[in-house]
């Protein structure tokens, strides 16, 4: 008797529940990556048996799948503290767009089902959902949250071999187990008999890259580096109430500063403090069109109240080097202005708004660094082009609406004295695999993150952020150091392993020693070969697939 609806719609939730079960902070069930997409394919082969001989989409099928993986993995969105409104959009934008962006994948393997049929489509379906993954992580509404292989950000040991692939071997990895399982299982189905070979191949594929991760886990001595001790100061502001405007900025940089004295010796060589640390307000004097500098004005960095304080700290720690994240700006006479420059006051001068870090470092001159993997929405208008003033409908987090100001160049922060060559990584850019590489390629030794996770409140989402910042650890093969405003700092070695985590929501410094590496993995020097190569190949199946159904219905 062939499968109702409700049945098919049933085996395709079912999806969606594993890939709950087996995210990061949700379900945490790692392993059951490996079965999430079974009962969706099964999904498929009962409509494909409901609608033999007539032309039925199997597409709408897949949206409770793709829904309730990305809403029931997304739901932190939902703790913004924003009106009723804003947080519909705030939870409603990623997930309904992640749900539309996984379906397309889905979509096209159908295109290919009936043209070669549902053996080519499996094969097809795996480099069309990495060409998804890899075009995820660009363009305006970049969202590489959901690529499967952050799905081992909480085993490092499984996923060593991340040095050479990057996250998309991982999601590689489990859309080869899922086909292998869906094959072994169909066979059993029709015969009835437990498929040996099948089964011994599908425990191949699982023990030989879990065996190599963990020799290379437990066998591969750490890179020999320089070590160097690190301060990392968790200040714990309240990003609603005191953060921007709740508390005199001078006051926030206090605590901070207080913090972090408590943890300094005479060998700190660096101090870390989190995303938009610095708050300080500044203004343009119209009618001189003159810079009043009591801000953080990019023009002139030296003549703000917070630089002049960390310098008066630094003079007492003159072998150490501040980062610390700040909002910043920068002021225009006229000319040619930047895309995302901003009307200043009467319109004739203008500013850029920036997700900024400073680095003092002990010996040298002082730099800025400007995010440059924004976030839509609160830091990016997607489109602006087109929309332009729509911008004014942006979801107001971090202290400015509206695009930012964004920096092409993978910077590296180095400092003279202590030989410190620091990759700035700034919330958000810590999910992008391919850009921190770029980061160490120019020479990083050793990586800091600086971010503000208290927007979601104690939900999974900081937890999911800090767990693929251990993945960021392995492909580069370099310790990384984290400072969060509200949770959670801590170090991570070039294994990808935590330590001397912070409590969520509680003031904090800590000092970690800290080992700099110069060696470049295979993904540092090559970058993510498998996203392209993909492409290229879910390009290749689809055109063919295309011109066998034109074909095909010509001849009809």
């Amino acid at each position: 008797m062939p499968a109702t609806r409700s049945r098919i719609l049933l085996w395709s939730s079912a999806s969606g529940v594993l890939w709950a079960l087996a995210w990061p902070a949700i379900g945490g069930i790692t392993w059951l990556a490996f079965l999430a997409w079974l009962p969706l394919l099964h999904a498929e082969r009962l409509h494909d048996a409901r609608t033999a001989g007539r032309r039925r989409a199997f597409v709408p099928y897949t949206f409770p799948a793709l829904f309730i993986w990305n809403a029931s993995c997304a739901w932190w969105f939902w703790c913004v503290s924003e009106p009723l409104g804003t947080k519909l959009i705030s939870v409603g934008a990623p997930v309904i767009i992640g749900t539309l962006m996984m379906v397309v994948p889905w979509w096209l393997k159908r295109v290919v089902h009936r043209a070669y049929g549902a053996r080519t489509s499996l094969i097809a379906f795996i480099f069309f959902w990495l060409a998804g993954e890899y075009f995820r992580h660009g363009g305006d509404l970049q969202w590489p949250w959901f690529a499967i292989g952050n799905v081992f950000g909480t085993h490092p040991a499984w996923v060593q071999w991340y040095e050479v692939t990057g996250v998309l071997g991982g999601s590689l990895w489990v859309l080869l187990m899922a086909l292998l399982f869906d094959k072994t299982i169909v066979a059993w189905r029709a015969s009835r008999k437990i498929a040996w070979g099948h089964w011994l191949v599908c425990l191949g594929y699982i023990i030989l890259p879990l065996g190599a991760s963990y020799k290379m886990f437990n066998g591969r001595p750490l890179a020999a580096g320089s070590k160097v001790e690190v301060v990392v100061v968790q200040p714990n502001i309240d990003p609603y109430n005191a953060k921007f405007g709740g508390m005199d900025p001078m006051d926030q940089l206090e605590r901070m500063l207080t913090l972090a004295e408590g943890q300094m010796t005479d060998s700190t060589a660096l101090v870390l403090f989190p995303e938009t640390a610095l708050q300080e307000a500044a203004t343009v004097d119209m009618r001189t069109g003159t810079i009043l500098f009591n801000g953080l004005w990019e023009n002139d960095l030296e003549a703000s109240r917070s630089v002049q304080r960390i310098r008066r700290f630094q003079q007492l720690h003159p072998h150490a080097a501040v980062l610390c994240g700040m909002s910043s700006d920068r002021w225009f006479r006229g000319g040619e202005l930047p895309s995302a420059a901003r009307p200043l006051g009467d319109g004739r001068h203008w500013y850029e708004a920036y997700n900024a870090a400073l680095w003092m470092p002990a010996k040298g001159a002082i730099v800025s660094y400007h995010k440059s993997k924004l976030v839509a929405g609160p830091e990016l208008v997607p489109f602006e082009e087109v929309l332009g003033a729509l911008g004014d409908l942006s979801v107001d987090l971090g202290g400015t609406t509206g695009s930012l100001g964004q920096q092409v160049e993978r910077s590296v922060l180095r400092d003279a004295g202590s030989g410190l060559a620091v990759a700035p990584v700034i919330c958000y850019e810590s999910v992008f695999g391919d850009h921190v590489a770029a980061h160490v390629r120019n020479g990083a030794t050793l990586i800091a993150i600086m971010t503000n996770d208290g927007w979601w409140d104690d939900s999974p989402g900081y937890r999911q952020h800090l767990a693929f910042a251990s993945l960021r650890a392995i492909e580069t093969r370099r310790d990384v150091v984290r400072s969060a405003n509200t949770g959670i700092s801590c170090a991570i070695d070039q294994r990808g392993v935590i330590q001397g985590s912070t409590a969520w929501w509680v003031p904090d410094a800590r000092r970690y020693t800290v080992q700099q590496n110069s060696e470049i993995t295979f993904f540092v020097c090559y970058g993510d070969l498998i996203g392209p190569v993909s492409v290229i190949a879910a390009c290749i199946f689809f055109v063919i697939a295309l011109v066998r159904r034109i074909r095909q219905r010509r001849s009809v």
